[in-house]
């Protein structure tokens, strides 16, 4: 697979989760749960952009800045986090589960699409694929968090809060 044919396919990736965090937005009620979900689509839609812009870039045979991908979803998203430990009313818990399900699945699937495509890259397209895979895995760790305070599994950042055993 070339350059074009893995940024037309992150591209697919992109937009598909891109569109279920729009579509959470008109969904859920709550909302410390759209804050969330709005943040993540914006970010999704900047890795859109920056992959329309890098395949123009690749048409033209130019190089393509790296430097320019960013994901500014951190300080958003933990404080959404911070402020869920409200507890969410139990009428939106499920909506909000079914979206966060349905994240994380689409989250770890362009995940694998990334870590393939590095191992099947070289050069600096590998490096800003490895950056996007990161960029990814960010996603899976925060959507994560959320779905385990969602469902009340007693993981926090995939540990255990407590251990009733001990």
């Amino acid at each position: 697979m070339n350059s074009q044919d893995i940024f037309k396919n992150a591209l697919i990736y992109e937009r598909k989760i891109r569109d279920l965090y729009l579509s959470a937005v008109d969904t859920i009620d709550d909302d410390r749960g759209k804050s969330i979900f709005k943040a993540l689509a914006d970010d999704e839609q900047s890795h859109i952009d920056f992959l329309e812009h890098g395949l123009d870039l690749l048409a033209q045979e130019r190089e393509i800045d790296i430097e320019s991908l960013k994901s500014d979803i951190s300080p958003v998203v933990d404080d959404g986090i911070e402020q869920m430990k409200d507890r969410i009313p139990e009428q939106m818990l499920g909506d909000v589960k079914r979206v966060l399900n349905a994240a994380l699945g689409l989250e770890i699937e362009t995940s694998r699409f990334y870590k393939k495509a590095c191992e099947n890259s070289q050069g600096p397209i590998r490096e800003m694929l490895e950056k996007f895979y990161e960029i990814e895995q960010r996603h899976v760790e925060v959507v994560q968090v959320q779905l385990d305070y969602a469902t009340g599994s007693g993981y926090w950042f995939n540990f255990m809060e407590k251990d009733m055993e001990d």
